[in-house]
């Protein structure tokens, strides 16, 4: 077992982590507590996340390491998937089976494939209200805390496009009236939603029991370790949950500089040799980007995009 104080020089000024580490959270802790146990554990500040998991809910997060943090938005925008388990009968105030029970129904006689053809047939766009105990803020304040404080009365929550796909019914829940589907989902789709919408149009209500999102564009949960590995890896960087700072983002194309096009893009310029080849093999129809890679270090440099009245322009620059 490799101790702490090993991991922490390895991350020290001279050799800092930069990328994405794929992490399988559990049940039972927020998503801040996985980040702080990260942070602690690895002995670096700089750690952010892609996409926030409820408590109730386990599985892919993926964490930005360093100069990673800077690509947040980026991976935020991508869709994600999840397999969640739901009990009919059932409804709370928090969507999930960790709240306080609203309602029950006892005499539920669906049979298997009605309620799977309905949650098949909830697909598509919708605009859905955000649910009371999310972190969605409200006149200043996130909507979990109105609803704790018992101040909701008169609180209009806002509508928020969520999309849902390639939804696939589970086999294998023993639990009575209970049912498990894996989804496709929308980047800020609340599947507690979908939930609940499905318990609405069965007409008995539902409840979320269990969530693990699979994947997050375009990583695999397969890929992710547990937290209690982090600290037992020999090299983080050769771990198959470890995507390097350059290998971000594989949908966009990449160029290589040297020279004096380096040195310029290390400053947030763009040389007249890099805007030329830019020119060339920038496609403003289907690139949102281009990653500027040193020639010499394989390190990613900046993020270069096109702007309307601007031209190219430098997005994000990394610096090490």
């Amino acid at each position: 077992m490799i101790s702490r104080k090993r991991i922490i020089l390895n991350n020290s000024a001279e050799n800092r982590i930069h990328g994405l580490l794929l992490i399988r959270k559990p049940s039972g802790i927020t998503s801040h507590d996985v980040v702080h146990q990260v942070r602690r554990r690895l002995g670096i500040k700089e750690v952010g996340h892609a996409g926030t998991l409820d408590p109730l809910a386990q599985g892919l997060m993926v964490l930005l390491l360093g100069e990673a943090t800077k690509v947040s938005s980026y991976i935020l925008e991508k869709n994600k998937q999840y397999e969640v388990t739901l009990r009919l009968g059932v409804e709370t105030d928090t969507l999930d089976i960790t709240g306080q029970v609203l309602r029950e129904t006892f005499d539920i006689k669906f049979k298997d494939d009605e309620v799977v053809q309905q949650a098949l047939a909830l697909q598509g766009d919708f605009n859905w209200e955000v649910p009371l105990f999310s972190a969605t803020k409200v006149a200043g304040r996130r909507l979990y805390e109105h609803a704790r404080s018992g101040q909701t009365e008169v609180l209009e929550r806002p509508r928020k496009p969520m999309s849902f796909w390639k939804i696939e019914h589970l086999t294998g829940v023993s639990e009575k009236n209970s049912y498990q589907f894996r989804l496709n989902c929308s980047k800020g789709s609340f599947v507690r939603s979908w939930v609940q919408t499905l318990g609405v149009n069965l007409g008995c209500g539902a409840v979320m029991t269990d969530l693990t999102r699979t994947y997050s564009s375009p990583y695999q949960l397969q890929n992710a370790i547990d937290l209690n590995e982090v600290l037992s890896l020999a090299s983080l960087k050769e771990s198959k949950a470890f995507v390097s700072l350059a290998n971000v983002l594989p949908e966009f194309k990449s160029i290589r500089v040297s020279g004096l096009s380096e040195a310029l893009i290390r400053n947030g310029q763009i040389s007249h040799e890099l805007r030329r080849r830019l020119i060339i093999y920038y496609n403003p129809e289907v690139d949102n980007g281009i990653k500027v890679v040193s020639q010499r270090s394989d390190d990613l440099l900046a993020l270069v995009g096109l702007e309307e009245g601007k031209g190219f322009v430098v997005r994000r620059i990394f610096c090490y």
